[in-house]
């Protein structure tokens, strides 16, 4: 049996129909992989990158972003080592670590000033920062926390002779318990929640007793990642700058956008997630220039200079860094600006 010409001819005219959309699917440019490391679990410093994903602003920008979660190792760390393209920062961290030789730089500041006060009980024997003089604080152990504890209480006319214990998290709980007088709380989050369980406390920001207050919440990437994935970065950046100028202008709407997306298990109480998102939003997120992720060079020089004049960055080799370092290098306004284009 014989198949007509007219028959064949249809068949290979379908056959190359079928072959030419599959060249073209493999010709169409996967989207760009941008890993994203957590500072901790999801919360509301990282709405933004929440509401981008949620509204697929990412996908717009042909970025697929996938967030790693966090492990206890530093953001920076991964980032110098390719593990992430971008993580979330601090500006209490950043300059040890390019002290101490890891490449890594800031890209954006998520939070313009500390969220981070000081905190004693109302009814506890601390009045006043001088009062600290021989009590006991419970951090976390980092390097400049004792250094910023001398400052403040030297500042309000104490000699700062303030002990430290570390406990993280459950420092929290110790001061309440009354096994400690003080720890630093977050604003925006600790004491939103003491404020709704009706807890007396009283608080001070280190930047009126002599610390420099800081940009805080910081995205980072690597000089690497900059060099080899710079277009990706612009366009992951652009997504990132509408998911926090959402927050700013709707913090409620912002607020569902995160728990929605990063998990209601993930929030036990979602009146504080809401009540964070309205704070970040009216005090945190916008710079003096109305802009989300302003940094600056008088910022850089600031914090990260008190550091150094304190005799705090060290290098790899633990010593103390002999010349003060380029504060310049330390952040990159290009993506950002880029994005806004």
């Amino acid at each position: 049996m014989s198949i007509p010409l007219r028959l064949l001819a249809a068949l290979f005219g379908a056959a190359l129909l079928v072959i030419s959309a599959i060249l073209v699917g493999c010709g169409e440019d996967e989207p760009d992989l941008i890993r994203v490391q957590l500072d901790w679990t999801p919360n509301t410093n990282h709405t933004g990158v929440y509401v981008a994903l949620a509204q697929g602003w990412y996908e717009d920008e042909g970025v697929e972003v996938e967030i790693l979660p966090y492990s206890g190792t530093s953001g920076d760390l991964l980032v110098a080592e390719g593990v992430a393209d971008v993580a979330f920062s601090f500006a209490t961290v950043v300059p040890f670590s390019r002290a101490q030789g890891l490449d890594v730089v800031s890209i954006a500041a998520v939070l313009q000033k500390s969220p981070t006060e000081i905190a004693v009980l109302e009814d506890g024997p601390v009045k006043r920062l001088r009062d600290m003089d021989g009590k006991l604080y419970a951090g976390w152990g980092l390097p400049y926390e004792l250094p910023q504890w001398r400052t403040v209480i030297q500042a309000d006319g104490g000699e700062g002779t303030a002990e430290l214990v570390v406990l993280d998290t459950g420092a929290y709980d110790a001061l309440l318990a009354g096994r400690v007088h003080a720890v630093e709380i977050f604003v925006t989050w600790e004491g939103l929640d003491w404020d709704r369980q009706g807890i007396e406390y009283r608080t001070w920001r280190h930047a009126d007793f002599g610390v420099p207050d800081r940009p805080a919440v910081l995205l980072v990437t690597s000089g690497e990642t900059l060099d080899g994935k710079e277009d990706a970065l612009i366009r992951f950046m652009r997504a990132t700058l509408r998911g926090y100028e959402f927050a700013a202008d709707d913090p409620d709407e912002a607020g569902r956008l995160l728990i929605e997306t990063a998990g209601e298990d993930a929030f036990p109480d979602p009146e504080l997630v809401y009540a964070s998102a309205r704070l970040l939003a009216e005090e945190y997120y916008i710079a003096a220039d109305d802009r989300w992720g302003t940094q600056t060079l008088a910022q850089w020089s600031d914090y990260p200079g008190w550091l150094y004049e304190h005799g705090l960055l060290t290098d790899e080799n633990g010593d103390p860094l002999s010349t003060e370092p380029d504060w310049s290098a330390h952040f990159n306004t290009e993506i950002i600006e880029a994005a806004r284009e």
